[in-house]
């Protein structure tokens, strides 16, 4: 669908539900996908009636390999009725789009710069245990399944993949068989470190938006991609765990950042395939995903990886 066709799609709901033409439809967000993947999976957009503001959020239909929009508006919904995202206020699934509540002035989208705010920072890990504590969403899922559903769009696609991408898959593969040792409950789970995918508003309030990838896990997933968006270096990361669990266990520590290891290769893959089938050229694919790849590779080419695999029993 072109642009005007999707912006046609929004209008006419909006104006539907706010009862007439509309005094402005805006995309306040630039979308990227390098340095930072943001507003790549969906059109946001904010219609404006009178006093009236709502947000709409309106699914791409080149990410089916890695989304699915309408389990992903069910996780919204859910997050949004227990007040850990904004309430979801109508949806229209097959459409891929629904809308949702406007935070207002003071609320804006989170960034790096606020892992040095620590009232930020328990904040967005207090949004992401009450989800945890939440109602299960309706499907399960792990990064290991999602390794393998994203390379296996890379062979689809034939995109262009690292020299070592065997080397890659092959951590993946003895994390997950070091991963099946061990006893895990699964449960609500954000799935996604991005500060980009948090809102922070007056008094360090936040809410936890995007919820592409949110689906019943291991709670040490959150944890990892947590720690590895917010802290450069380990010493700061076991500060974090501590930080989110109230406690310190090296195992678990091992096996959280083992996850957020992980995660750059899950969306290295993403990203490839995303180059090499995508219509919307103009968006960095490929460079977002040399950078995670390149992540990766330092992380988990070298013997501490194995040392983590090892310490997580």
């Amino acid at each position: 669908m072109v642009a005007a066709n999707r912006q046609a799609v929004v209008r006419a709901r909006a104006e539907a539900r706010l009862g007439g033409s509309l005094d402005s439809l805006e995309s306040p967000l630039t979308v990227l996908a390098s340095p930072a993947w943001r507003g790549v999976e969906a059109d946001i957009w904010l219609a404006r009636r009178g006093d009236q503001s709502e947000i709409y959020k309106h699914y791409h239909t080149d990410l089916s390999h890695y989304v699915d929009p309408a389990g992903a508006i069910d996780a919204a919904k859910r997050a949004g009725d227990i007040g850990v995202g904004p309430r979801v206020l109508q949806s229209w699934d097959k459409d891929g789009l629904f809308a949702m509540e406007y935070l207002g002035n003071g609320w804006r989208a989170g960034g790096l710069h606020d892992s040095a705010n620590t009232g930020v920072r328990k904040g967005i890990v207090a949004a992401k245990k009450a989800l945890q504590a939440g109602p299960k969403l309706p499907r399960d899922a792990d990064i290991f399944g999602e390794i393998r559903a994203a390379f296996a769009a890379c062979t689809s696609f034939k995109a262009s993949l690292p020299k070592n991408i065997a080397a890659f898959l092959g951590f993946a593969d003895r994390a997950e068989q070091a991963m099946s040792q061990l006893e895990v409950e699964r449960v609500p789970c954000h799935r996604d470190g991005n500060t980009a995918n948090t809102m922070v508003g007056p008094g360090d309030a936040v809410r936890l938006v995007d919820y592409d990838l949110a689906a019943n896990a291991d709670p040490y997933e959150d944890i990892g991609y947590h720690l590895t968006e917010l802290f450069d270096r380990e010493p700061e990361a076991r500060d974090g765990f501590v930080e989110w669990t109230g406690f310190f266990e090296e195992s678990l520590f091992q096996r959280a950042m083992v996850y957020g290891i992980l995660d750059d290769l899950r969306w290295g893959l993403v990203a490839f395939a995303m180059a090499a089938s995508s219509p919307r050229t103009s968006l960095e694919f490929a460079k977002y995903a040399s950078w995670r790849m390149m992540r990766f590779e330092m992380t988990s080419q070298t013997s501490m990886a194995g040392d983590r695999l090892r310490r997580m029993a």
